[in-house]
């Protein structure tokens, strides 16, 4: 994801936090002197002079992970188009300049807000499993799930941004792709954050060069160090020219659909045309919960980030209501005991999610169980702030024996809104490369329950709710999210970085919200993540000091320098602010 171990939120590869330390840690000292400045000391951030991660616009405003992208979406909005134009225009440069994150190899969630109509849609291109695919087929290679063409889902991302940009946006295609196709052909500045990826990258591929010779190639500079200031041309080109062309059909029928089955056939993938041209993004019902007077929407499954957010929110509520005293809020901003209670909400959810969650075309989710009040109120009372439990004591069953993904979130001038998170999951995905038209392939297939028994590249246990089936797609973590209040939108949020997306998205909506932190340290404030199993209570580095009281409280502690990256825009004395994390150098842009 990000420089040194801020992009390890996202990348299995760098769970060592000694390992971060290795890299740029002037840089990062100073980065995490900035997030200390920012929580303690800009809590009235708009009277000051803002960071480059933050920004202000009456008009507009994007907040994507590369100042790039963001100002692609706000020339949309400055041509005329609506936050759908702008998101669009945002995910496809996104496609070039984080291409180890997220791109049109991969796929996605999208949550819209119509204002005019006060109406909410959701749409979801997630990848779909191929239609060879079946449930042994990783046992007898369980790597077999993470880099290679077996590896490879159906990418959805060039279906899903066509079909919502003609369902719900103002201009076309090819204006809304300029952008991207400028950047690639054009070229643009490595930065830190690339520096990074591809120093893992290369570590990573080890004796495999030759056989991801594309990704070297196309994206590793063949091997050779990058310096910061140096251009990178992207090899998507062709593709994004494609695409402008003709539209998906280019992707899904076209030149490039033949370039997928023919590499997936000489590499022994199973990835057919029949796939290609059968793949269909699909509406889904979004996930609505009152709450502070307005409404928390979110993605419903195969996303398992916005149950996830919504119970967390409702079970921390029926805490609040057994004890008044003791509400997060009572209990303050990043205090041992507030983050002990925010820790016991999130197993409870996570556990749920391991029990249950996996494709609602496929298998039944009890959804209105899972989030009924009795349910809260019942996970609520097991609740002790006084010490944690084994993993036994949370969700339904007994433990058994996104890495790549970038956000957007979007508000233009009329009030219309978009959380958009989107992934090729592990870093650079499958390490696949279409030779001609250079798009990186995703490894979504490692997000279903690949092996039974055995926890994922992100060490998430999954049920049988989540096992291999054709056309089914795989459980996810993405949590694209908007709350809206007096028919507005106040805040559209998600992140990025694996099953620590939710806990980043919660922690993000509860400090704009519930802690009313300024929108800049609303972002930068250091944050935890517990996702029940591996039972581990991760902690940002700046929360260190509290390291031995949390641990007091009987949690096993892991520090890291960062959990997650998040984007978000929120309505605040009448401007919008866009807030791109500064763990990722991200910056906004609006107008």
């Amino acid at each position: 994801m990000s420089f040194p171990s801020i992009f390890a939120a996202a990348h299995p590869s760098l769970r060592s936090t000694s390992s971060m330390h290795r890299f740029h840690c002037g840089t990062w000292v100073a980065l995490v002197a900035l997030c200390s400045l920012l929580t303690s000391s800009i809590t009235r951030a708009e009277e000051t002079t803002l960071p480059k991660f933050a920004g202000s616009f009456a008009n507009g405003a994007v907040a994507a992970d590369h100042p790039a992208a963001s100002e692609a979406g706000a020339r949309m909005l400055r041509q005329g188009g609506n936050a759908v134009d702008a998101a669009v225009a945002t995910s496809f440069a996104l496609s070039v300049v984080r291409p180890a994150s997220c791109g049109i190899g991969g796929g996605g969630f999208m949550v819209i807000w119509k204002a005019k109509e006060q109406q909410v849609y959701a749409l979801d291109y997630r990848e779909v499993a191929p239609g060879a695919a079946t449930p042994e087929m990783y046992l007898k290679s369980p790597n077999a799930s993470r880099r290679g063409p077996l590896a490879v889902a159906v990418p959805g991302t060039v279906a899903g941004l066509c079909a919502v940009l003609k369902e719900h946006g103002t201009l076309d295609l090819p204006t809304v792709l300029a952008p991207a196709i400028e950047l690639a052909r054009e070229g643009y500045l490595i930065d830190e954050h690339d520096l990074g990826v591809q120093a893992e990258t290369l570590k990573t591929l080890g004796d495999r060069e030759e056989q991801f010779s594309g990704l070297l190639k196309g994206y590793l500079n063949g091997g050779q160090p990058w310096k910061v200031g140096d251009r990178f041309h992207s090899p998507q080109l062709p593709a994004l020219e494609a695409i402008a062309h003709d539209g998906p059909d280019a992707f899904y029928k076209g030149a490039i659909a033949a370039e997928i089955v023919a590499l997936m056939r000489e590499q022994g993938g199973i990835i057919t045309a029949t796939d290609l041209a059968n793949y269909a993004p699909k509406k889904r019902t979004p996930l609505q919960m009152n709450w502070r007077g307005g409404q928390v929407i979110t993605m419903p499954p195969p996303s398992s980030g916005g149950i996830c957010l919504l119970q967390v929110l409702q079970i921390l509520d029926a805490f609040g209501g057994k004890h008044p005293d003791q509400t997060l809020k009572a209990l303050g901003h990043n205090t041992p005991k507030g983050l002990h209670l925010l820790t016991e909400a999130m197993k409870h959810a996570y556990a749920d999610r391991a029990a249950y969650l996996g494709d609602t075309d496929f298998v039944k989710v009890p959804l209105e169980e899972l989030l009924s009040r009795d349910h809260a109120e019942r996970l609520a009372g097991l609740i002790d702030l006084t010490k944690t439990f084994p993993p036994e004591h949370y969700g339904r069953i007994a433990p058994v024996n996104d890495a790549g993904t970038s956000h957007l979130s979007v508000i233009d001038k009329e009030g219309n809104a978009v959380a958009c998170t989107e992934t090729i999951n592990l870093t650079y995905g499958s390490y696949v490369v279409l030779p001609k038209f250079g798009i990186v392939l995703n490894n979504e297939m490692d997000d279903f329950a690949a092996v039974p028994g055995k926890p994922n590249a992100f060490g998430l246990i999954q049920s049988a709710s989540n096992e291999v089936r054709p056309g089914k797609k795989p459980l996810s973590s993405m949590t694209p999210t908007l709350f809206v209040k007096d028919g507005q939108v106040q805040v559209a949020v998600g992140a990025s970085g694996g099953p620590r997306i939710i806990s980043t998205t919660i922690q993000v909506l509860l400090n704009a919200t519930e802690h009313e932190l300024s929108p800049p340290a609303a972002v930068a404030s250091p944050r935890i993540h517990h996702q029940w199993m591996p039972n581990t209570l991760v902690i940002e580095n700046k929360l260190s000091d509290l390291g031995e009281e949390l641990a007091a409280f009987g949690h096993e502690i892991s520090e890291r320098s960062s959990v997650a990256i998040s984007q978000l825009v929120t309505r605040k004395d009448g401007k919008l602010w866009a807030i791109s994390d500064p763990r990722k150098h991200g910056q906004p842009a609006g107008h």
